[in-house]
């Protein structure tokens, strides 16, 4: 079976996460990835943790691509790189704002050569507005979104989460914007510029939180792994730590019987809302409960009495439990030289068009005449860039 996005041609110029997760996304899903670089490789190819010689950051967000190095400061390299425009469905990019322009890659270019190519465009803060000339990296995001703010416990510090959070979530929010680009093109005809800041992709995590301050209720504050509005957190176990959250009224009452306090379960149905209003009462007895038992223990029995609740995993924890391997969430790379990394694999399932088999990330210019070819270049006119200053390598 043919991949959803088979037969789309992408062409990536794009460094670090955002970028190269977006295409990697379309890459999983059948479009073809260009990924343009100069001629000493994207900086993602030098970023940590490097294993074996081998940077695990790039191979996570560049799998199933094929690499072209050109200088696009030179003459022949912006030559090569109209040829690409003239080929391609999409153009995703995160180079700062300008930056295209001066390398002959911005909107109105690309369009005056390809009217049909949609042009993503992603940046810290978009486009327009006061910020738009300032760089941005995950963790300026993640402090300027409200998501560091509302993280950590009540009388700590604010927190910035230990993945790349706002790196990743733009990645997807640029493939959307990808695929909602081209569904236009259907109807219209012609490509267009979507513009996608880092900042306005975080904002729609933080929902009904926007409307509480907006309003002037409440200001949205840390607190910790409980929900302020209802019975849930992390609980230390003999071996570990659970997340419980018996949250229904039927799931409150299995809790309360298995702990030994059915009278809690009365006492919610009388009071609504006495157990957030009591939780550190409570909580004083659900730990003594939960610190006699191992996680594995503590999860099985609340899970069979129809509670809500979890363990709390190691990433190393996560890669070899049994619903990740059961869905295939982790993927063996290939890489060079019969080296493998397991990096997260596509996300998403469609039954009646899956993602294709992962193919390992490029080397710096692998693909370079194998592209030109595609283009129509001869073997004579490879040959004189790759002599030319600065030309295709």
């Amino acid at each position: 079976m043919t991949s959803a996005l088979s037969g789309v041609r992408v062409l990536e110029i794009a460094h670090y996460i955002a970028g190269p997760q977006c295409c990697q996304i379309l890459a999983d899903h059948g479009a073809e990835v260009v990924k343009v670089e100069p001629p000493d490789g994207e900086m993602g190819r030098r970023a940590q943790p490097v294993h074996d010689g081998e940077s695990l950051y790039f191979a996570a967000n560049n799998r199933t691509k094929r690499s072209i190095a050109l200088d696009l400061r030179s003459e022949p390299g912006k030559a090569v790189l109209h040829d690409l425009i003239g080929w391609a469905d999409v153009l995703v990019t995160n180079y700062a704002n300008g930056v295209p322009d001066k390398l002959g890659f911005g909107f109105d270019e690309v369009h005056r050569i390809n009217p049909r190519t949609v042009v993503v465009h992603v940046t810290g803060f978009g486009r327009t507005g006061p910020y738009s000339s300032w760089v941005a990296y995950d963790g300026i995001i993640q402090a300027m979104s409200g998501l560091a703010d509302m993280t950590g416990e009540p009388d700590g510090a604010p927190t910035i989460a230990g993945p790349f959070v706002a790196d990743n979530i733009t990645g997807m929010q640029a493939a959307m914007a990808a695929m909602l680009g081209l569904l236009a093109r259907e109807r219209t005809g012609r490509g267009q510029l979507i513009d996608v800041g880092m900042l306005d992709s975080m904002f729609p995590l933080l929902a009904h939180h926007v409307s509480v301050a907006a309003a002037g209720i409440d200001e949205p504050r840390r607190w910790g792994s409980s929900l302020p509005t209802n019975y849930s957190g992390l609980y230390p176990t003999a071996d570990g730590w659970v997340y419980l959250a018996p949250i229904t009224p039927k799931m409150w009452e299995s809790f309360s019987a298995r702990l030994g306090h059915p009278e809690w379960a009365e006492r919610e149905r009388a009071e609504a809302g006495w157990r957030v209003r009591e939780r550190e009462q409570i909580d004083a007895e659900v730990v003594a409960w939960t610190r006699a038992r191992g996680k594995a223990d503590v999860v099985a029995v609340l899970q069979a009495d129809g509670v809500v609740c979890g363990p709390v995993q190691s990433v190393a924890d996560l890669v070899s439990d049994p619903q990740v391997r059961e869905r295939g969430i982790a993927v063996r790379l290939p890489l060079r030289d019969g080296k493998h990394a397991t990096v997260p694999g596509p996300a998403l399932r469609l039954t009646g068009t899956p993602a294709r088999e992962p193919q390992r990330p490029p080397q710096l210019g692998e693909h370079t005449d194998e592209v030109l070819r595609q283009l129509g270049y001869s073997p004579e006119r490879i040959e004189s860039l790759r002599r030319a200053t600065g030309g295709a390598s």
